[in-house]
């Protein structure tokens, strides 16, 4: 059952109330260790990934042996030839996607880090000065029902019970946050890899362009000269 608990990081109202007050902070206590341990190993797999992308590439021993035709030469595929090989825009498109898709979810992984933290930080606080605002209220009450024939074992369940429903609001409050800080983070994933996808198209329409102009810019120093040449060649003749 702890177990399950821990996973969900969740208890239900109806079973925390069940728990003597012992159990009760034990349970609090290995949820908040849990939430720590998350944490830590969300931070490390993050830094594993990051130094994998910039380690060197190590020298491999590994050959290369080209496949060959017919003519016993180096085979070579012809991109188009097949009925059923995709247009070249399309292999690209494809190609800008994914690249999108994975500069996207590596930015969204930093952010969910940054956001997990902040909660951490932030509700680790809470559940800590919701537990000693309880304590204070109650020894200020224990001080006030002195003259009044109260038992302290009445007193102590009753703040109990207040402890309890103040720390399943605060827990409720969590999850909402959690909820929500995700479904942003989704939201802002899918917009970053949009303006990625774009970006790579702009440039990918941009060096077209510069290739069509290149090619236009060659054919007309092309037929220039060739104009010339002929140009003077009549001249040669008249002469």
């Amino acid at each position: 059952m702890l177990q399950q608990i821990l996973a969900d990081m969740y208890i239900e109202p109806e079973l925390l109330t069940e728990l003597n007050e012992e159990q009760k902070q034990i349970l609090f206590f290995k949820m908040r260790e849990e939430q720590i341990r998350r944490w830590r190993e969300r931070e490390t797999q993050l830094e594993e990934e990051e130094a994998a992308h910039v380690k060197v590439k190590k020298v491999s021993g590994k050959t290369v042996s080209w496949m060959k035709g017919l003519d016993d030469d180096v085979w070579v595929w012809v991109m188009g030839e097949h009925p059923e090989d995709k247009p070249y825009d399309q292999i690209c498109d494809g190609v800008m996607a994914e690249r999108a898709a994975l500069q996207a979810q590596r930015e969204a992984e930093k952010l969910r880090a940054k956001k997990e933290a902040e909660l951490e930080k932030r509700f680790s606080g809470l559940y800590l000065e919701t537990e000693q605002v309880v304590l204070s209220e109650q020894e200020v009450q224990e001080e006030e029902l002195k003259v009044l024939p109260i038992s302290s074992l009445v007193l102590n369940t009753w703040f109990g019970s207040v402890l309890t429903w103040r720390l399943v609001l605060c827990q409720k409050l969590e999850l909402e946050e959690r909820r929500k800080a995700e479904e942003e983070l989704r939201r802002l994933e899918q917009e970053r890899k949009q303006q990625i996808y774009i970006s790579l198209k702009e440039v990918q329409g941009s060096k077209h362009t510069r290739e069509e102009e290149d090619q236009e810019w060659q054919k007309t120093c092309k037929e220039n000269c060739n104009h010339t040449v002929y140009t003077v060649h009549q001249l040669l003749i008249r002469t």
